[in-house]
């Protein structure tokens, strides 16, 4: 019982297994020689709502263009770097996106969450039963990072180059380009018991848990609806829902809000635990598990078809039903929304000026 605990607490909204077989549409990243390629262009529209998202968020120190001087080509380097690693590499973007959400909802972003070890000597965020080994991503990081060190020594944060690669890597899963704003310092410590410590949801919270915890963390509903949107991409395990198609609530008998076909859909994937053929793979969230579209959102309106529990409730209130029909009914404002939750997102509790550091490796303090 307490193994299965630990599986669903570090399989909640982008704390997923995201492993879909699909190319990633290759045609928004920058393959080829980035360092004579300008960096990633912005229409002025959008860089200045990026930065009136920042300043709204008392997180002013942010800004588009902070390395023009220091390191001119840092977007550049992680466009490149990504769009090499998503060729061979699928998921890289949805596990960006969830470590992303994973770092900046426990202290803000600042890169703990890639630490290995805490001058504390505590535990380390990734090391919590919220983390743990499914957490992903961390690799891709020390691949882009060591590529912005031979260009730009000590000069881009671990937290910026992680905040550049979700912006770079929403662009190349559909989303239309946007200026990324860096000025993120990096934190000296990371501890397990604060991921612990009611920062991370669980993915049978009610309804009501959620709301506060994204409340505390300074987001609307609207805006919780909007970013768990995130699973437009990825997928979870069987063993994540399983009680949903099988002995909801210790009934022995399927979740009675899932239609038959979506049960009987899921059963095909999932073969129930006591038999032999439980292998526990991979359920994709929707049918574009690389692509940020409103797919996610269509389903539950048209099919009622939620993987989650926690997704299910969306439907079940007066709340958030007219936010998940808004985003069904116009992909557009979704992934317009979706991105400048992602800014509020990475801008959440930042470092800046002096505080932290720049850390030369990511898994390490200076």
């Amino acid at each position: 019982m307490k193994m299965a605990s630990i599986i669903l607490v570090t399989l909640f909204l982008f704390n997923l297994v995201f492993v879909p077989s699909m190319a990633l549409p290759f045609g928004f990243g920058f393959p080829g020689d980035y360092d004579q390629q300008q960096p990633p262009q912005d229409n002025e529209q959008n860089q200045d709502k990026n930065q009136k998202l920042v300043n709204d968020g008392n997180n002013g120190n942010l800004r588009v263009g902070f390395y023009k001087d220091s390191c001119p080509n840092a977007e550049n380097i992680v466009a490149g770097a990504l769009a090499e690693i998503s060729k061979t590499n699928p998921n890289a973007i949805a596990n960006l996106i969830r470590l992303q959400f994973h770092d900046c909802f426990v202290v803000g972003c600042d890169a703990s969450i890639l630490l290995d070890y805490s001058p504390t000597g505590d535990k380390v965020e990734k090391s919590s039963m919220f983390n743990g080994q499914l957490l992903k991503g961390a690799d891709i990081i020390d691949d882009i990072k060591s590529k912005l060190e031979e260009q730009c020594p000590g000069a881009v944060s671990c937290s910026d180059t992680l905040a550049f690669s979700v912006n770079e890597g929403m662009a190349i899963a559909g989303l239309p380009r946007r200026a990324a704003l860096g000025g993120r310092r990096d934190s000296i410590y990371s501890l397990a018991s604060v991921a612990e410590d009611n920062n991370l949801p669980m993915p049978n919270w009610p309804l009501e848990k959620m709301v506060e915890l994204f409340t505390r963390k300074g987001f609307t509903i609207e805006e919780m609806v909007i970013l768990l949107g995130a699973h437009s991409v990825g997928s979870a395990h069987c063993d994540v829902f399983m009680e949903r198609i099988y002995n909801f609530a210790n009934t022995r008998k399927p979740d009675a809000t899932l239609p038959t076909p979506v049960v009987n859909e899921l059963q095909q994937i999932c073969q129930n635990p006591g038999t032999p053929q439980f292998r526990n793979p991979p359920v994709n969230f929707d049918e574009t598990p690389t692509v940020l579209d409103n797919l996610f959102y269509k389903n539950m309106i048209t099919r009622n078809k939620t993987l989650l529990i926690t997704d299910a409730h969306l439907l079940n209130d007066p709340r958030t039903i007219p936010v998940v029909q808004q985003m069904a009914g116009d992909e557009g404002l979704w992934q317009k929304r979706f991105a400048e939750v992602m800014v509020k997102l990475s801008s959440l509790n930042v470092s800046t000026g002096t505080d932290g550091e720049v850390r030369k490796t990511c898994r390490s303090t200076n």
